[in-house]
C-alpha cells in the first residue's frame, strides 16, 4: 500500500483526496474570532475533512460548517494531558453539547514519563466512555516529549483502552512527526487502528513520505493544507 497505487492519478482527483485526509486547525492560544471564521472558510472550500479549534470556539465554528462535508473537531486535555480525568471527562461532554462532531484527547504525559501506564490507560479509559461512541476520538501521544520505549508503551496504554485511532501530536512540543514515529507506532497497533500524523506536515512530501509509513490522517495549519492540496492538484 502507497501513496502512488492508493490515490488517484488525476490532478482534481488527487486533490480531492489529499484534502479528505488532512485536519486543518487554528489551535494557537492567540486564536481567535478572525482565525476561526477564517478556517471554517477554508474548510469548506477546500473539502478538508475536519477543521479543529480550542474548545471555547466550537460554538462559533459548528454553526459555519453546517451543511458541509466537514467536521468540527477540538481537543480534549490540551494540550498537556495533565488536567484530571473529571476535567477531560467533563469537557469532552461540555464539547459534544457544543456540536464537536469529533475529538482529540491528550494521553497524560507526566503519566507515561514517570512509567504509569495503567494509569495513562485508566484515564484514557474513563474519557471514552464518557463519551460512548456519540463521536470518534483520536488520542494523542505527543511523540515529541517520549523517548526510548515511551513511544510503544503509551500506544499499547491507548489500545488497551480502547482507542481506534491514535495521534501522534499536538503540534506544541516543537518535534515534527517523523517515518520513524509513524512507523514505530503502526508496529504497535496493527493495520486496522488509524494513525493520524501532525506536527511538521508542511509539504506534499512530507504527507507522502508519512502516508507510505502508515498515516492515513494529516494535521496541517491553513497555509500547509493549502500548500499541499495545491501541489497535489499539479502532480
Amino acid at each position: 500500500m502507497s501513496f502512488a497505487t492508493d490515490l488517484p492519478t488525476s490532478g482534481p482527483e488527487r486533490a480531492r483526496a489529499v484534502a479528505r485526509m488532512i485536519d486543518i486547525s487554528a489551535v494557537q492560544a492567540p486564536h481567535g474570532r478572525p482565525q476561526v471564521e477564517e478556517l471554517a472558510a477554508v474548510a469548506v472550500a477546500g473539502g478538508y475533512i475536519a477543521a479543529h479549534v480550542l474548545p471555547s470556539w466550537i460554538p462559533t465554528l459548528a454553526p459555519l460548517l453546517e451543511g458541509s462535508d466537514t467536521r468540527a473537531g477540538s481537543p480534549v486535555g490540551f494540550p498537556s494531558g495533565g488536567t484530571a480525568t473529571e476535567v477531560k471527562q467533563g469537557e469532552a461532554d461540555w464539547l459534544i453539547a457544543a456540536g464537536v462532531q469529533e475529538m482529540d484527547v491528550v494521553m497524560n504525559i507526566g503519566l507515561v514519563r514517570s512509567g504509569e501506564f495503567q494509569a495513562a490507560s485508566g484515564d484514557i479509559l474513563a474519557v471514552l466512555d464518557t463519551v460512548g461512541g456519540r463521536v470518534p476520538v483520536k488520542v494523542i501521544l505527543e511523540v515529541g516529549h517520549l523517548v526510548g520505549t515511551e513511544l510503544e508503551r503509551a500506544a499499547e496504554a491507548a489500545l488497551a483502552a480502547g482507542a481506534t485511532s491514535l495521534k501522534t501530536g499536538t503540534g506544541w512540543s516543537g518535534t515534527a512527526t517523523t517515518i520513524d514515529h509513524v512507523a514505530r507506532i503502526r508496529a504497535v497497533a496493527g493495520p486496522d487502528v488509524e494513525i493520524k500524523a501532525s506536527g511538521g506536515v508542511r509539504s506534499l512530501a512530507d504527507l507522502i513520505s508519512l502516508y507510505d509509513a502508515g498515516a492515513r490522517r494529516f494535521g496541517a495549519n491553513v497555509a500547509s493544507a493549502r500548500a499541499i492540496v495545491a501541489e497535489a492538484g499539479w502532480r
